[in-house]
Formats: structure tokens, C-alpha cells, sequence
């Protein structure tokens, strides 16, 4: 965001820079152009391409344990580019694919342990980005992109073994695996030097499964896995020295389960939300943001929730003044109880810090109930 980024405190979300349906006339404008070929745009475009490739493979010991771990990782990156009198247009196509891999391969002998282990760690990564930009001389840009990632992960580990004092066996086996998604946007419009529209959004799912088993004279077992998603957006407005203005939200959600052998089980769900506005004029600046989380886990026959609303605000002026105020209501409870302490209870927090002239002050508080509790801090 050039001199706005450095001058002022940045209140979108760091996502992915992205493209909209300008991409499909700009991603492949060689082939666009050949077919209506227009006498006013010379041809053919600017093209510029570049790619990598890095591979590696290592060997170490560690202890009982052999390791061998490699990667791969392969990039490519396509510019079209042309200038049309005093506006230049510039389209790029980024690609990217990776992966690694880490084995563990060991025997054991000890007067306690005589077993052999085998574990496997990989994981798998592919982007694709697009990003166009249309700049004119003396003016302004206009600047689209987006940006996906598929990202795969894995872990297996195995080990069997045995105690040679007491001829009891052991079989240990884990596996995981996970998948992961996300997509986002960026457009921005200026058209002035300084002045402009910023829009970002992300979206993000995702999802891990956990296997273990044991055998040692029993059987234990757990089984789990969690899904989740999300999204994320920031919105802002820059006119130039004069102002800023900037607002973000961003809501994620999660569901859990955990089953553990023979009898214990457990799940739960959660959300959770943020918001933000702020901005400067002048030598002021403000912020205000707000927060809001809750969870519902279930074990057996018993629920315990929790939530909890944080309301945050900033202010200040130049060196001359600057305040900071956070208030924070809490609720947790466990159901069934014969407790009524433990069936519900309600925090209310806050604090005020405030500097006039470089001095500073603070209060703060917590109250509780039930039982009614009230804390200075």
C-alpha cells in the first residue's frame, strides 16, 4: 500500500492477494488478442516466464533411530505484460507445488526393551495465484488478484516391542491425516496517487483425522477428528494525508470428536467472531473492535459451555493524549450438577489506561458471580 502502509496502522487482515473475472481476460491474453486482432494494439504481448525446481535428500542418525528426509519444491511464474500509450496493463500467473518427507526407521535393544519402530511424516502443498494490473501514467491503478491453496498433511507411526523381564508385548500404532483449503480476493482502485478502495476476503476449511491403538497386556484406543472453516474481510478507504478509514470481520467455526477405547467419548462444537473499525483523521486515531466466542463440549452425559463478548476501543491524539478500554463478560457452566456455583457463573472485567502528556494511568476490575466476587486489578 506503499507511503498509506507506513504511515498509518493497518487495519485489514493479511490475506491472500487475489483476482476476479478481469483474470479471464488477462490470464491467457495472448490467445484473446490473436483471435480479434485490433490494428490500435500492437502485438504480441511482453512475455516473461521463470520457474524453479529444489530438491534435496539427507541421511542422519539419531540415537537407535535412522532418518532420511527430502523435499521438492517446483515453482512457476508467468508476466504478460504491454504498454498502450500512457496506461500499461501487467497480468501474472503463479504456480507452485511442494512436498516433503521425513522416515524414522530404528531397533531397540535395551535390558528393558527389545522392539523396532517405523514413522512416516509427509506433507503436500499446491498454490495457484493471479494478480492484473492496469496502471495509468499520471493517475492511478486498478489492481485484481486471487490466490488458492490444497494443502495435505499426514503421520504414521508403528512399534512393536517387548520386555524382556517380565515377556510382556507391546504394539503402539498412530495415524493422522489432514486437509486444508483456502481461497482469497484482493481488488483495489485508485484513481489518484494516495486515494483509493481496498477490498479483501478469505475462506478456509479444513479437517484433521487421529487414529491410535495400544496393546500392552490391554487394549486402549482413541479415535478423533476435527473440521473446521472459516472466513475472513477488510474493507478500506485511503484519502491520502488527509485520512483513513478501515473495517474487518472475520467468523470461524469447529466441530470436534474424541472417542476414547472402550467406553469414554466425548465431542463439542465452538464459534467464534471478530469485528474492527478504525481509522485516522489528521492526528487522531481510532480503533474499536469487538470479540465474541463461544463452546459447547459434551462428555459422557455431562455438557460444559463457555462464552464470552470482549469490546475493545482505542483513542488518541498525536503525543498528546491516548486511551485504551477493554470490558470482557465471561459465562461457563457444567450441566448436570448438584452444584449451583457450578451450573453457571458470570465474570464482568475491564480496564481503562489513559496517558495525557506522556502520563500514564490505569484501572481495572473484576467482578463475579455467582458467588458475587469483586476484584480491583
Amino acid at each position: 500500500m506503499g507511503k498509506h502502509s507506513r504511515r498509518k496502522p493497518s487495519y485489514l487482515p493479511k490475506v491472500a492477494a487475489g483476482a476476479a473475472p478481469l483474470a479471464l481476460l488477462l490470464a491467457g491474453p495472448a490467445t484473446a488478442l490473436a483471435a480479434q486482432p485490433d490494428p490500435a494494439i500492437p502485438l504480441p504481448l511482453d512475455h516473461q516466464r521463470e520457474g524453479t525446481l529444489d530438491r534435496g535428500v539427507g541421511f542422519s542418525s539419531e540415537g537407535d533411530t535412522s532418518v532420511l528426509r527430502g523435499f521438492l519444491t517446483s515453482t512457476e511464474r508467468d508476466v504478460y505484460s504491454k504498454d498502450l500509450g500512457d496506461a500499461k496493463v501487467l497480468a501474472e500467473v503463479r504456480r507452485s507445488v511442494s512436498e516433503t518427507v521425513e522416515t524414522r526407521d530404528g531397533v531397540t535393544a535395551r535390558p528393558d526393551k527389545v522392539g523396532a519402530l517405523a514413522a512416516a511424516k509427509t506433507a503436500e502443498a499446491a498454490m495457484q495465484g493471479q494478480r492484473q494490473t492496469v496502471r495509468l501514467a499520471r493517475y492511478g491503478s486498478v489492481v485484481a488478484g486471487n490466490e488458492t491453496k490444497l494443502e495435505k498433511t499426514g503421520e504414521r507411526l508403528t512399534e512393536a516391542a517387548i520386555d524382556p523381564r517380565t515377556g510382556v508385548p507391546t504394539l503402539v500404532s498412530e495415524d493422522s491425516r489432514g486437509l486444508r483449503a483456502s481461497e482469497g480476493t484482493y481488488h483495489s482502485v485508485r484513481p489518484l496517487p494516495g486515494v483509493g478502495v481496498i477490498n479483501e476476503t478469505q475462506q478456509h476449511a479444513g479437517g484433521d483425522l487421529d487414529r491410535a491403538l495400544r496393546l500392552d497386556g490391554g487394549f486402549s484406543g482413541v479415535l478423533g477428528g476435527v473440521l473446521e472453516a472459516g472466513r475472513s474481510s477488510g474493507h478500506g478507504i485511503d484519502v491520502g494525508d488527509f485520512a483513513a478509514i478501515g473495517t474487518t470481520s472475520a467468523q470461524h467455526g469447529v466441530g470436534r470428536f474424541k472417542g476414547i477405547l472402550p467406553m469414554d467419548v466425548g465431542s463439542g462444537v465452538g464459534y467464534g467472531q471478530e469485528h474492527a473499525f478504525g481509522g485516522t483523521i489528521g492526528p487522531g486515531t481510532g480503533l474499536v473492535t469487538t470479540a465474541q466466542a463461544a463452546d459447547l463440549a459434551q462428555n459422557g452425559a455431562g455438557l460444559t459451555g463457555s462464552g464470552s463478548n470482549t469490546i475493545s476501543g482505542d483513542l488518541g491524539i498525536g503525543e498528546v493524549v491516548s486511551a485504551h478500554g477493554t470490558t470482557t463478560t465471561s459465562l461457563r457452566g457444567v450441566l448436570p450438577t448438584t452444584d449451583p456455583a457450578r451450573a453457571g457463573r458470570v465474570t464482568q472485567s475491564g480496564t481503562l489506561d489513559l496517558s495525557v502528556l506522556g502520563q500514564p494511568s490505569h484501572t481495572g476490575f473484576t467482578a463475579g458471580a455467582l458467588p458475587l466476587e469483586i476484584e480491583q486489578s
